[in-house]
């Protein structure tokens, strides 16, 4: 029986510095816990269980992007990024860019832009198990069309850090359904 560990914390930050020290190799763009060979020499079929109890999480990611950059972000999320990340079963809640208006007394700022993201997942287990892309939702073209809008977003960000929050959220709530670790085998008929 899996024990199912929750954040107790509110907050927990990552810099993108550490999550370049997990990375296999410099230029390798996937999740961060991919195996770059495994999964660039065959396909990697998948087949879920059924969604897992759970105790929802939402993230809040940040990021100091290149000025200007926030269009281009937005839509690598939109097409590349997103369509994976819901088919494994996170739900994206939005992202907005930081804005000044006027008369608010903030000023933005004239080197970067700022952006935030905030994603729903099953559990503290499901956000751990997205980090192994291909384990979840295979290695097929989705996947990679993902991992090229990865690396785009990767190339304008200065700065990211995320939080973890637990609470309460509306409908349509996400789901886990972790693969079943199987091997599969092509037969032809």
């Amino acid at each position: 029986m899996k024990t199912l560990h929750l954040f107790t914390a509110t907050l927990f930050l990552f810099s993108a510095a550490a999550f370049a020290q997990d990375q296999q190799e410099a230029g390798f763009v996937g999740g961060l816990e991919e195996d770059r060979a495994k999964t660039e020499t065959s396909p990697i079929p998948i087949r879920n269980d059924v969604a897992q109890p759970s105790q929802p999480i939402v993230t809040k990611r940040y990021w100091k992007i290149k000025k200007g950059s926030f269009p281009n972000f937005l839509q690598a999320s939109q097409e590349g990024v997103w369509p994976f990340f819901e088919k494994i079963g996170s739900r994206i809640v939005g992202m907005w860019m930081v804005v000044h208006p006027e008369g608010t007394g903030s000023q933005p700022s004239l080197d970067y832009d700022e952006v935030y993201l905030m994603t729903q997942y099953a559990s503290s287990e499901h956000w751990k198990a997205s980090r192994k892309m291909e384990e979840m939702g295979g290695n097929g073209p989705d996947w990679v069309k993902a991992r090229k809008a990865i690396a785009y977003r990767r190339s304008v960000t200065i700065e990211t850090n995320l939080e973890f929050l637990q609470g309460s959220t509306w409908h349509n709530p996400p789901y886990y359904m972790p693969g079943l670790g199987e091997s599969y085998t092509e037969t032809r008929e």
